[in-house]
């Protein structure tokens, strides 16, 4: 979700399976953990294709979790939690190895309640020392992941130590490893990163799935902020991994989603906007001088999903959108926010997407006050 609302907050949710197909050549990890077989996720001894359909969890620390909060989100049949991580949460930067014990009884309480709600959990490691790449108000950018060796260290041994706590762990889907990266140079920098980790955590761990996220941007210049798309296959990249799949957040457009973000610095996100609204133009440009030019409505919006999954089309990979979502503000004032969800919900049901929701407990994108956002999940998920 835009990470900043990670550094003021953070949240959690859950269940109701859905199946359907059947797939062979499973080749990684026991079959009662989620798996990949080409694009599709599956599970069981029968190969049960499993959709994942879910919530962000976005704790500001390791706060004790609340089984009621899993209840709700049962009730509006997802399936999964989205647990955001903080190398915060788990050592001091002047101590790297040192891990703090309440942070393993915290993901451990977690896991209880998603056993006891048959709810899965995705561990998430969103805020990651030496990594600061959200457009924030006085806050300045770090790249310094991508320069440091030390802090790649750090990074490995910590999602190393996780995956040999949690091998054996079915409840855990898997490990989304590094959220919206931008390179300091090229996307080399992080397929080297991703690759080289996921040969750590191998080591340790050949059960779970691994998640990868595209990156939004080289050189230090953002997407969101450069205006310029990166080509699908520059912005995504294949692993030499039978059991990874491949992420990104949805949260189209930001002049619309993030309206007035107060930690937002861009002039255009300071203003009121509707969706959908067909006199304003949406301009999609990329690096390599392609250029569309849209109205604001369904439309724009399944030809910039399109853009993203067709990367695993043309893989036969499966996609998941780890983040979407609104400000709170878009459900006020006959904004559309509700119209938004449901578009944007329809249109990945209709592509077979795995998903979750951005977010349940937060100051800005939560829903856990919301009952008419929770109908219309309840409604939609398919």
């Amino acid at each position: 979700m835009k990470k900043i609302v990670f550094l003021i907050l953070l949240c959690i949710s859950p269940m109701n399976i859905l199946y359907g197909g059947d797939c062979k050549n499973i080749n990684i990890g026991s079959k009662d953990f989620i798996r990949r077989v080409n694009n599709k996720l599956v599970v069981g001894e029968d190969n049960k294709e499993i959709f994942l359909r879910g919530i962000v969890f976005m704790p500001s620390h390791p706060s004790t979790p609340d089984e009621n909060d899993y209840a709700d989100v049962v009730a509006m049949n997802m399936n999964v939690v989205r647990l955001i991580l903080s190398y915060r949460m788990f050592y001091d930067p002047d101590s790297p190895t040192n891990y703090r014990e309440y942070a393993w009884k915290w993901l451990d309480e977690h896991i209880r309640l998603a056993k006891k709600n048959q709810v899965y959990l995705i561990l998430q490691l969103m805020e990651i020392q030496g990594a600061q790449f959200v457009p924030v108000r006085g806050v300045p950018f770090d790249y310094s992941i991508w320069e440091d060796d030390q802090l790649q260290k750090n990074f490995k041994y910590l999602w190393s130590e996780i995956a040999d706590r949690y091998k054996n762990e079915r409840q855990i889907a898997g490990y989304s490893l590094f959220a919206e990266p931008v390179c300091s140079k090229t996307v080399d920098q992080w397929s080297k990163l991703a690759t080289e980790t996921i040969k750590e955590i191998r080591k340790k761990d050949k059960n779970h799935i691994i998640f990868i996220e595209r990156i939004y941007g080289e050189n230090q210049k953002r997407r969101e902020i450069s205006k310029i798309e990166l080509p699908i296959e520059k912005a995504f990249f294949l692993l030499d991994d039978d059991n990874v799949v491949y992420e990104f957040y949805f949260f189209e457009r930001d002049e619309y989603t993030h309206q007035f973000a107060p930690w937002r610095p861009e002039p255009e996100l300071q203003k009121n906007v509707t969706y959908p609204d067909t006199s304003m133009t949406v301009i999609y440009q990329e690096e390599n001088g392609t250029k569309n030019t849209f109205r604001f409505d369904k439309e724009y919006l399944d030809f910039y999903l399109h853009k993203q999954i067709e990367f695993g089309k043309k893989h036969d990979v499966p996609m998941f959108v780890w983040g979407f979502g609104l400000m709170k503000t878009c459900f006020q004032n006959n904004k559309g926010g509700l119209a938004w969800l449901k578009d944007v919900i329809d249109l990945y049901n209709d592509n077979n997407l795995h998903w979750t929701l951005s977010s349940y407990h937060d100051p800005y994108f939560g829903i856990n006050d919301n009952e008419e956002i929770k109908k219309v999940l309840k409604k939609t998920i398919k």
